[in-house]
């Protein structure tokens, strides 16, 4: 059984936020592994130019969760587009997007004996199981509903309710992971801060 988390911005936080659920999850025996998947390219153009290179933030992911039990840093996003995109012309890449369907797909495709389960935030997960996603229905059924949620120690009680409701309704299998450390950390704060002390 595989988690996989997928950091699309960077730096990726340490124990208040990424590095801190990769912790909680590697602490699950439920998980043979935990694949962190970096974005290779993000799908709308106008914020590409916003991430750093992918080697730049692959590296990054490899430091911050490279020495954590059972992770392992995965570069399938890139193998994925570059499998889509290996007669296209620079031109024609500029239109491709790889969705987080498709990615699943390849994984499967290429491991059919493993179970995989996608790990995401709150808002991500409501977004998903509101079927706002590309192929949000394709996800749900790749993943046969595994889910893992995380949240701040303290849950929210909506937010527990919403999970039971669409576990009940949708015959989604996710559960909650509430991680201790999570503060109020995100990358763009870190992105931003000029502080040495802070950083």
């Amino acid at each position: 059984k595989f988690v996989y988390s997928v950091p699309q911005q960077t730096p990726p936080t340490g124990d208040g936020g990424h590095t801190g659920i990769v912790k909680a999850l590697s602490r699950l025996e439920y998980f043979h592994e935990i694949r962190v998947i970096p974005v290779y390219r993000h799908n709308f153009s106008s914020k590409r130019n916003e991430l750093e290179a992918f080697n730049h933030r692959y590296k990054m992911c490899q430091l911050s969760f490279g020495s954590i039990s059972k992770v392992i840093v995965s570069d399938a996003e890139r193998t994925l587009f570059e499998r889509k995109t290996e007669s296209m012309s620079d031109v024609q890449k500029e239109n491709v997007r790889v969705g987080t369907a498709e990615l699943l797909e390849m994984l499967r495709e290429e491991e059919p004996e493993s179970e995989f389960s996608f790990c995401l935030g709150a808002d991500t997960f409501v977004d998903l199981t509101s079927l706002k996603w590309k192929r949000s229905a394709d996800v749900l059924r790749l993943l046969e509903g595994r889910l893992v949620v995380f949240s701040r120690k303290g849950t929210n009680i909506n937010t527990k309710e919403q999970i039971e409701l669409v576990n009940q309704r949708q015959g989604v299998d996710a559960l909650l992971l509430e991680v201790d450390t999570l503060t109020d950390v995100s990358s763009s704060m870190i992105r931003a801060c000029k502080d040495d002390k802070i950083l």
